[in-house]
């Protein structure tokens, strides 16, 4: 018996030792520097009570996804940092606390139920002795009919059964009422009890999903030199963050005022809420790898075609490797670009007005890279939702012009000309046409590009109407000789119905001929500009409010009539 006081003595006292050798404290995230397309880099401080005899520091709440090689430690002088050590950790649920109005109501729903027994019993009580008067009724009756006459002792017996049956009768109505009664009040307090159990409910799933069941823990091996409350500091990369910008581009019809406003889509999946934390959106992606690049061998070797070779190794017999067939699908694919134009997301808006945007940016350009330091705090949850933050807007000089391909498309386009784009520090992305405060469509902006000018496409503009209609008067087929001679005349009519002027551009196309059979010439141009390698007429021209313009060009093709030509229209 004494042994095991002396084990249970030893082993308190090493638990109290080894709760005074370790302090614990919760990190709190102060900023977040989110890089363009994924990883951020996040921040975090905390201020630990220390004592000399510490020798573990237990660091809560950081992300359950770190690269360990970023993680970076600050501490006091007084803390000499010995080894780090990252794990997940998972807390123990917390015991549900039962509602104590939720129990009253249960009580008293129990208590009424027991009440409901108790009529129940008495009306069952009462409906047996009313049974079993009524039989005896009966029974004296039939006895008494059998004699010459009722006897007066009779008579008073049978009025004394029936004054019981009238008592036990209004006795069985009377605790069916009370048992209506109570059966109603059950009802209310069934209702009542309902709604505090869905209340306990919803209240229950809105903690679990903003709990984080699991997160990270950072533990430090220190040697502390005074008791103090030190403040520690750690930040590292973590991938499972990142940024798309969205563009609000809101064009007001009646000035021509183009405004651009700059959100960025943040995601963050890192396993810790951020509250409150200060965002800083970088432009730049993070890249691990410092090494300059070298070059390595280059071979050359023939080209042996894909059916030639082939056949080469059926004659021989050789099994042919899949090496070069994946080298001709490689020459044969194109390049798409995708701008997941029809791409949704759910956005959970922050709250700013737009006009004091720019008040809470700051834009810090490098030498690779630029960066928005927004001086606000954020709450993102980490869900793995898509947040729309705004960064910025701006005024953006610009042109408009009304673009048309009227064999291609019979509406014309109104674009949108911007002149100084290079000051805004666009990444591609996704925009949003609104026009007059009405949504028109989505566009995609791509700034990497060479030119002065970038076009930005605002939608089909209802108001020019286009009309592509083929001469019959002017094309006609003439066979002459061994040849065949067809003219081709069409007509482009725009329509301005708007109420001011339409700067338009307008593109239609002849065809061309590499072959020597096919002759192709372009009779009259229209006074168009007449890109010759394209095969492509451009006009450019405004048009007054209500004023109609026409275009013509012809063209002809001389071919030899036994032969067919594809896709001449």
């Amino acid at each position: 018996m004494k042994s095991i006081l002396s084990i249970l003595i030893i082993f308190c006292c090493i638990s109290t030792k080894a709760q005074k050798d370790t302090a614990k404290v919760t990190a709190n995230i102060k900023e977040a520097t989110v890089y363009f397309g994924y990883g951020a880099e996040l921040t975090h401080d905390a201020k630990v009570a220390i004592t000399k005899n510490t020798r573990y520091i237990i660091i809560d709440k950081v992300s359950t996804q770190i690269d360990l090689n970023s993680l970076q430690i600050s501490c006091p002088e007084s803390i000499s940092l010995l080894s780090q050590q990252f794990s997940l950790f998972t807390p123990a649920p917390k015991p549900t606390i039962e509602n104590p109005m939720v129990k009253k109501i249960v009580d008293s729903i129990n208590q009424k139920n027991k009440l409901l027994l108790v009529f129940q019993s008495k009306i069952d009580i009462d409906q047996t002795v009313l049974s079993s008067t009524d039989k005896l009724i009966q029974s004296t009756i039939a006895t008494s009919n059998n004699k010459t006459a009722i006897t007066t002792e009779v008579l008073k017996l049978i009025d004394f059964l029936n004054a019981k049956i009238e008592k036990n009768k209004q006795a069985i109505f009377d605790n069916q009422q009370k048992m209506t009664l109570i059966r109603e009040d059950i009802a209310a307090l069934n209702e009542r009890l309902s709604k505090l159990n869905q209340a306990v409910d919803e209240d229950e799933n809105e903690v679990t999903e903003n709990k984080i069941a699991t997160y990270g823990r950072i533990v430090l091996q220190v040697v502390c030199r005074a008791d103090e409350q030190a403040p520690i500091a750690l930040s590292y990369y973590t991938r499972s963050a990142g940024w798309q910008p969205i563009y609000d581009i809101r064009v007001n019809s009646k000035t021509n005022a183009i405004k651009l406003v700059y959100k960025a889509s943040v995601i963050q999946n890192t396993g810790i809420n951020w509250v409150k934390t200060k965002l800083t959106l970088s432009t730049g992606t993070p890249n691990f790898t410092t090494e300059a690049p070298v070059f390595n061998p280059w071979y050359l070797q023939i080209y042996v075609p894909q059916l030639y070779a082939a056949v080469q190794g059926k004659v021989a017999g050789v099994s042919m490797s899949n090496s070069i067939q994946a080298f001709d699908d490689n020459m044969l694919k194109k390049e798409r670009i995708n701008t997941d134009a029809d791409k949704s997301y759910e956005l959970s808006e922050v709250k700013v007005t737009p006009s004091t945007l720019n008040n809470f940016t700051n834009l810090q350009q490098g030498l690779l890279n630029t960066s928005f330091e927004i001086d606000l705090p954020y709450d993102i949850e980490s869900n793995g939702l898509a947040h729309s933050i705004n960064i910025k807007e701006e005024n953006v000089q610009s042109n408009l012009k009304n673009y048309a391909v009227p064999k291609l498309d019979g509406e014309a386009y109104l674009l949108a000309e911007l002149t100084n784009w290079q000051n805004f520090d666009l990444i591609p992305g996704n925009a949003n046409i609104i026009m007059d405060d009405t949504y028109i469509g989505k566009s995609f902006i791509d700034p990497n590009t060479t030119a002065d000018t970038l076009n930005l496409s605002l939608g089909k503009d209802k108001r020019v109407a286009i009309k592509r209609t083929l001469v019959k008067d002017a094309s006609t087929t003439k066979t002459k000789d061994a040849f065949t001679k067809q003219t081709f005349t069409y007509e482009l009519v725009v329509k301005n119905n708007k109420l001011k002027e339409v700067n338009m551009i307008l593109k239609d196309q002849y065809p061309l001929s590499n072959v020597k059979e096919i002759e192709v010439e372009l009779v009259d141009n229209g006074n168009a500009a007449v890109n010759t390698e394209l095969g492509v007429l451009n006009w450019q021209f405004t048009l007054k409010p209500g004023e109609v313009k026409k275009v013509r060009f012809s063209y002809t093709v001389k071919y030899p009539k036994d032969k067919k030509i594809a896709n001449l229209k």
